[in-house]
Parts: structure tokens; C-alpha cells; sequence
């Protein structure tokens, strides 16, 4: 399966179109993130794989206090709906940690090189409505792409009970 060029055109444009002066550390707000992985690669269709990533998430909210609302890991990218827990771990760092722990958990799967685009797509949730809207959309990713035919079919996919 190939990696849908829409996706890497996004994650690769959009994040240089930050808000300036916007902190992008804010707890006060979530943020629905979309990270690719490298070009044309469906990496997290291996199961070892995608296991070591979704538990990588679960150490960032048990151990760096990220809310992490809902998720989904798809062959070639993952949707994230989160919220960090202070200002002292900026987004961005938040989630180069991540990348960079996951790669490197790739490697011991005989992967070789980097795991992940080096950008993100991130859009900044204003409204609760839009955070549910958002939560809806990333657990319906993989029916709309043809991989279940339910949302609860899809094993790398969940949400908190209520989200935002």
C-alpha cells in the first residue's frame, strides 16, 4: 500500500504555517496532529510495530502527563487528538521525543533509517465541538480508508469516553 501523497503534502507544508507568538506548550488548548511516516512507506502494518508505538503513547501519558483523547495508527500515519500537560514540554518536543523513540524501537524490528516525516500537520482545537467533531473523524479513518468495516474493528484506534 502506498503512502497517500494528500497526506504528505500536509504533513510536510502545513507545519511551517505555525501561529506566531502562539505557544505551542498551552495545556489551556488540545491539538489534533497528524505525523507521516517516511515517503512511501506503510510501516505500522507490521503488528510488533505498531504495539511498540501505541505503547510509547501510553508511557507519554503515564509518565510526561500528556491527555491523549484519541488516536489511531494508521498503515502509513497516525491522527492524534491530545492536550499537553504543562507548559515545561512544548508540543514539539513532546513529539521529537516520541518520533525519535519510536524510530529507534523500529530499528530493534530490523527497520533501517528514520521511522517518521521529519514535520507534523497540527490544527489547534478551539471548541469542544470541534474536539468531539475531530475525535470522530480519527476513529473513522480507517473505515472511510476501507481497512474495517466498523471503528471498533480496527485494533490501533481509541478514545477516551469523552473526548474533550
Amino acid at each position: 500500500m502506498q503512502t497517500d501523497p494528500s497526506h504528505q503534502h500536509r504533513s510536510h507544508s502545513l507545519s511551517l504555517h505555525r501561529l506566531a507568538g502562539f505557544v505551542y506548550a498551552d495545556p489551556d488548548h488540545a491539538y489534533f496532529l497528524t505525523i507521516c511516516s517516511r515517503f512511501n512507506t506503510t510501516p505500522f502494518t507490521d503488528s510488533r510495530l505498531a504495539r511498540e508505538v501505541l505503547g510509547s503513547l501510553d508511557w507519554l501519558r503515564a509518565n510526561r502527563g500528556l491527555l491523549l483523547y484519541a488516536w489511531c495508527l494508521m498503515p502509513d500515519h497516525l491522527h492524534l487528538l491530545l492536550r499537553p500537560a504543562d507548559r515545561q514540554r512544548p508540543l514539539g518536543a513532546l513529539m521529537g521525543a516520541f518520533k525519535n523513540f519510536t524510530t529507534r524501537q523500529s530499528w530493534g524490528l530490523d527497520y533501517q533509517g528514520q521511522l517518521w516525516q521529519a514535520r507534523y500537520y497540527d490544527h489547534i482545537v478551539r471548541r469542544r465541538d470541534d474536539g468531539k467533531r475531530i475525535a470522530q473523524y480519527i476513529l473513522e479513518n480507517p473505515v472511510r480508508k476501507g481497512l474495517v468495516e466498523e471503528v471498533e474493528a480496527y485494533p490501533w484506534s481509541g478514545s477516551m469516553p469523552d473526548p474533550l
